[in-house]
């Protein structure tokens, strides 16, 4: 997977902050639901990464709608670690429910309709990239970094939220948190 690739490469350096967009909702509400529910189980990344293996690939081969389903997902959680009836319990709860729905007027701000979507220091990038091109933006914006003066540490929110748009927090400097929001945790579908 090129993020996890690119987060290992530049650790320390880059930050991934996960938000949930629903672009099919009859094929993938479930599992945003499913993964805002094992984050706050600390397992966000765990179902993440199973979701691709166990759920999403195999739907895309077969088009088997119950492979997106939400019996498939609690009866494959224990296998990541996940109490699923606390699974199912979040997930039927209304804080998930908020975080989607909360997350998706926030990228509406920023006219983000499509998936996978992401801003590399207030700079969009839409689509999915190869590596290589990803690398080449993030080394671009780290030279930006090195020569503002301004340390690593302070420039995002100096530079890129004290001058560019205020309204695009993530959870975690918004004092919200939850769902599986923060460092290193992906990208949304």
């Amino acid at each position: 997977m090129t993020l996890k690739d690119l987060v290992k490469e530049y650790d320390g350096k880059v930050r991934v902050v996960f938000k949930n967009l629903v672009v099919h909702p009859q094929q993938v509400m479930k599992a945003h639901l499913a993964n805002c529910a094992a984050g706050k189980q600390g397992k966000f990344m765990a179902f993440y990464d199973a979701f691709w293996e166990k759920a999403f690939n195999p739907y895309a081969a077969s088009r088997d709608a119950s492979k997106l389903s939400e019996e498939a997902f609690l009866a494959w959680a224990p296998s990541v670690g996940l109490d699923a009836t606390k699974l199912k319990a979040d997930m039927d709860g209304p804080e998930c429910q908020k975080l989607i729905q909360n997350d998706a007027q926030e990228l509406q701000k920023f006219q983000v309709n499509s998936t996978p979507s992401f801003f590399v220091n207030g700079i969009h990038v839409g689509g999915a990239l190869p590596k290589e091109s990803f690398k080449q933006i993030i080394d671009e914006r780290l030279k930006v970094v090195e020569q503002s003066g301004v340390s690593p540490a302070e420039f995002y929110e100096k530079k890129v939220m004290g001058e560019g748009v205020k309204q695009f927090r993530s959870k975690a400097e918004a004092g919200g948190g939850g769902g599986g929001h923060g460092a290193h945790d992906g990208h949304g579908h």
